[in-house]
């Protein structure tokens, strides 16, 4: 039984649960077949009265030469594609969410550039349904479209759902000097190959979703976690321009990574690069591959070597022994490597600051859970008394709750609060926010869940696919007292989510039944943000409350429950390392 619990649990972290490792075939039917720019494919009946296409090619498999490359179109199938089974998923570490017998410490294949439909069953052919787009999370590092299943949001609101693969980690975002200098596209010159894929998914699905019956003119991108940082990016890109028409954000990040950051040595002395920068890791390849005794001798062989031979050499390498250079600590798959690159052509030099006419404005959802961070705190021996990998009960109770108060705070001002204010001062009406608070889970044994998790990271997601599907963990997450809330909270989120795509303002949701969704105002007083709770709860309300990372340190200085100063100074660090550029820091701190 534990074992489930912490698997359930690293599921989530991961966001890609496949359905037994996407390897389920269907049986097709010969009346889902569609004329696309990959070839002709055919689908099949899915559950919840929908229909689907798993598996299609949007781009060339991204490997040899085309590896560390911008993606390229696919060239159309003279046979039919049975899009009835997932593809591969981009390769990645091997975590929880893989149930195969294999042993191997990767899963996946480089060759992963496919996307998954999910359409209402019995349409006539003449409709022109909106599009929402699925980025998948899992810190771009780890994740798969995949593990979604989204055929009632679609077949019950009547929107078209794709979700996408993407490559990640060291293949979706690279930037070194022989990858750049041998290329005379600015796309190759990017380093943000990852983002670059779900760009040419974006082109794929205007040029081809009129055949399954969706509008190319109104295309919802939308993501959880790593997906709606992914989602804020393409909001700040150019390139993305006219791809797409409303964006949501689930628990997103507007953080970027310099060219210095990705690419430099550490021991730069202008502008270090991270341990995991691309010099950093190509050092530790030719100590394994080509020879070098150490760091130094690494050093001077790869900055002697000739450019064109690098890349080759390094586009020569399996996935499998690159993968094998990076000694950074993982969690559930997931791993610190340079992404979402401020390269100055897909993304601005100077990141994400949403500035008036600099940006693609388009109205826009942004939204965070309450407590986030339980997520990752459950998963911490720091945090919890555990034995064999198995939850058992938290520590400290109090210190749990102050953590997670902070840390889950942070990650709103930094995931809405501060965006909004930008994008509404930039001009942009549209801006939606809301924060999940559902805590209902049960009490099994002498684990309360509604402590250990409560409105947990990526908790919301089954309520927004309707799925209320914790991956075969339901009775663990809910009960039969709480089931009935819990779905008429997910019918109420599934239809503020597509109205929210049919028109771009969620308001009162497709059945204009439900409390009037506001848009963020800035100034003290007004609307701010939805509170999306069940009946059994608060419910659904309007809250005017916002926060500031100025606001938080003074509020952390003067909090009595955190008696130990060092503990109250490594908060301030982390409030400060999220973004705020305060220079606040109590005196106490400055000498430690």
């Amino acid at each position: 039984m534990f074992k489930k619990i912490i698997v359930f649990t690293s599921c989530f972290l991961f966001f890609a649960c496949a359905e037994d490792n996407g390897k389920i075939t269907y049986v097709e039917d010969l009346t889902t077949l569609k004329n696309t720019s990959s070839g002709r494919v055919i689908g099949f009946k899915h559950i919840n009265n929908s229909t689907a296409w798993f598996g299609i090619p949007y781009a060339k498999p991204p490997i040899n030469e085309l590896r560390w490359r911008a993606p390229q179109p696919i060239e159309n199938s003279e046979e039919i594609i049975k899009a009835i089974s997932f593809s591969d998923i981009c390769f990645q570490n091997r975590s929880f969410v893989d149930y195969s017998e294999e042993k191997e410490n990767y899963i996946g294949s480089e060759d992963c550039l496919y996307l998954n439909i999910h359409s209402p069953r019995n349409l006539s052919g003449n409709e022109n349904l909106p599009v929402m787009v699925w980025i998948h999370g899992g810190g771009n590092t780890t994740g798969a479209g995949s593990g979604y299943d989204f055929s009632r949001l679609a077949s019950e609101q009547k929107v078209i759902v794709i979700t996408i693969n993407y490559r990640l980690g060291p293949f979706g975002w690279f930037y070194h000097p022989s990858l750049i200098e041998t290329s005379n596209s600015e796309e190759d010159k990017s380093g943000n190959y990852g983002l670059l894929d779900q760009i040419l998914a974006l082109k794929w699905v205007k040029k081809n979703i009129k055949e399954f019956g969706g509008n190319p003119n109104n295309v919802t991108i939308f993501g959880e976690s790593a997906g709606g940082h992914n989602v804020f990016s393409l909001i700040s890109s150019n390139l993305a321009s006219g791809l797409f028409h409303r964006a949501i954000s689930q628990s997103g990040s507007t953080r970027t990574t310099s060219i210095e950051d990705a690419s430099n040595y550490v021991d730069d002395e202008i502008n270090p690069g991270w341990p995991t920068s691309s010099k950093e890791i190509v050092n530790n390849i030719l100590i394994g591959y080509n020879g070098a005794k150490d760091i130094y001798e690494a050093k001077i062989l790869q900055d002697s070597m000739n450019n064109s031979n690098l890349k080759n050499f390094l586009q020569s390498l399996s996935s499998s022994e690159i993968f094998d250079t990076y000694e950074e600590k993982i969690v559930a798959g997931m791993f610190n490597v340079p992404r979402i690159i401020a390269d100055g052509y897909v993304l601005p030099k100077e990141g994400m600051k949403f500035r008036r006419g600099q940006y693609n404005k388009v109205p826009t959802m942004l939204g965070t859970n309450r407590d986030e961070m339980k997520l990752f705190f459950a998963l911490d021996e720091e945090f919890v008394t555990s034995f064999a990998n198995f939850i058992i009960f938290v520590k400290d109770k109090e210190k749990y709750e102050i953590e997670n108060e902070y840390a889950s705070n942070n990650w709103k001002i930094s995931g809405v609060d501060q965006p909004a204010r930008k994008l509404t001062k930039s001009g942009n009406p549209d801006v939606f926010a809301y924060r999940f608070d559902w805590d209902e889970e049960p009490t099994y044994l002498w684990m309360d869940f509604s402590k250990i998790f409560g409105a947990a990271h990526g908790f919301e997601i089954p309520f927004v696919s309707g799925s209320l599907e914790f991956f075969g963990f339901e009775r663990f997450i809910i009960n039969d007292k709480s089931r009935p809330a819990a779905r008429e909270l997910s019918n109420s989120m599934m239809s503020y989510w597509a109205e929210f795509a049919y028109s771009g303002n969620p308001s009162s949701g497709r059945k204009k039944d439900l409390e009037k969704w506001q848009p963020w105002q800035n100034g003290p007083g007004k609307d701010k943000f939805i509170v999306l709770d069940s009946t059994n709860d608060k419910g659904i309300y309007m809250s005017n409350s916002e926060l500031f990372f100025g606001d938080e340190l003074q509020r952390l200085a003067e909090d009595n429950r955190i008696g130990d100063i060092k503990i109250k100074c490594e908060y301030i660090n982390n409030l400060k390392e999220s973004g705020n550029k305060s220079n606040f820091t109590l005196e106490e701190c400055k000498k430690l």
